[in-house]
């Protein structure tokens, strides 16, 4: 797993008391609260959008049918959750649709 991706797993998974949290704080990614920071947010769009391309071609050349390990390797995304995120917002942008539990490529 790359280092952008680590560390939107990181921001994701965060919990109290968890040195990789804590090292969040210090880098000025949450708040004290356990709160996304502006830095954090612009992070996370920026992280996400990165990876919307890669995922949509990918939906786009296996098929509604091709299983997620190898969406995963072809756009070299590790973390399940990771790509599930991606997937959402290009379903909320209208590029992606679900249904009973597949997911295809519009357009």
């Amino acid at each position: 797993m790359d280092e952008k991706e680590q560390l939107y797993v990181d921001l994701m998974m965060a919990t109290p008391g968890d040195p990789a949290t804590m090292a969040l704080i210090s880098q000025g990614y949450l708040t004290e609260d356990w709160q996304f920071t502006d830095k954090a947010k612009q992070f996370i769009d920026a992280f996400l959008d990165e990876k919307k391309e890669a995922v949509f071609q990918a939906f786009r050349e296996l098929g509604p049918n091709a299983r997620k390990s190898d969406i995963l390797k072809t756009t070299g995304i590790v973390q399940l959750g990771v790509l599930v995120d991606v997937a959402n917002r290009l379903v909320k942008e209208g590029r992606l649709k679900k249904e009973n539990g597949k997911v295809f490529a519009i357009g």
